[in-house]
């Protein structure tokens, strides 16, 4: 049989990475903790931390035990708080998953406003789109912003909401005066792996435009920055290019209209998932007021 009591001591100890912060975390001494520790790995009959100079690093088996343990003491906090015995005063964790292509995309205040919601802690990191949503429905994480909506037939259980759209642009300081075909223009582009890179292909296919690729990269404000740095042309959605546009770092040579960069929302379709439905309506707001 498990002792569970081990099985916390080692998850707080994986959180902390050592065992002096897992012991002022609990109130123990770190005799106590590294004990618990050895006791559950004796039961396990495996090893879960490397002990090295700067603290404590999880092994391969370590990694797959804390990625259990997360689940199992987060399903438990749940249940308390669906029972209603959680602290009033204390905030709820949003657990916020966001794909690497929209954390590419997205300028940094688009985020902003989940940090203004009342009695709200969000937590964001960053992963790929598939292993997010299937993080969500398994409870690991409460909304997902993606760039791109999974197919009807696969959002069983799930809510969908689509956050922005925002077309792409091509983006050039001032100085850059690119010829008919732009022969005599460099352009940064994405990287084939991203869905854009065939759009601004196809767009430059279509008007007959010729630039040289002088590098790729799929964050588009390293894009607009390369642009605006080198003398090249990068295209990004138009929401990111705004402000540069705005106080005139960059202007605009064309638009791609048919291509959309979007941003969409997923979250759990169940009375639980109050907190993310406030953060997304919170989300939309936020983005009409910026276009208005």
């Amino acid at each position: 049989m498990l002792n569970y009591n081990h099985l916390y001591y080692f998850h707080v100890a994986a959180n902390e990475g050592s065992l002096a912060g897992a012991a002022a975390r609990m109130g123990v001494t770190q005799p106590t903790v590294s004990e618990q520790i050895r006791a559950l790995e004796r039961v396990l009959e495996v090893t879960l931390f490397e002990r090295t100079a700067s603290g404590l690093r999880l092994t391969e088996i370590g990694r797959l035990a804390h990625e259990h343990t997360s689940v199992m003491f987060r399903a438990g906090e749940r249940l308390v708080e669906a029972l209603g015995f959680a602290p009033a005063e204390l905030p709820r964790t949003l657990r916020v998953g966001i794909s690497a292509a929209v954390a590419r995309v997205s300028a940094v205040d688009f985020l902003m406003p989940l940090f203004a919601i009342d009695d709200c802690a969000p937590s964001i990191r960053t992963g790929e789109s598939i292993e997010l949503v299937r993080e969500l429905r398994s409870a690991e994480l409460d909304l997902v912003l993606t760039e791109t909506r999974p197919p009807e037939n696969s959002l069983r259980g799930l809510e969908a909401a689509e956050l922005a759209r925002s077309s792409l642009v091509a983006v050039a300081p001032a100085s850059v005066e690119p010829s008919a075909n732009w022969e005599n223009a460099g352009i940064v582009q994405y990287r084939s792996s991203s869905s854009s890179r065939w759009a601004v292909e196809a767009f430059l296919d279509e008007q007959g435009l010729r630039p040289r690729v002088v590098g790729e990269a799929d964050d588009a404000l390293l894009l607009m920055e390369a642009a605006a740095r080198g003398g090249f042309i990068a295209f990004v959605p138009r929401s990111v290019a705004r402000d540069a546009v705005a106080t005139g770092k960059l202007r605009v040579l064309a638009a791609i209209d048919s291509s959309q960069a979007e941003v969409h929302a997923i979250y759990q379709d169940s009375e639980s998932a109050d907190l993310a439905r406030r953060a997304v309506s919170v989300l939309i707001e936020h983005v009409k007021a910026s276009a208005d």
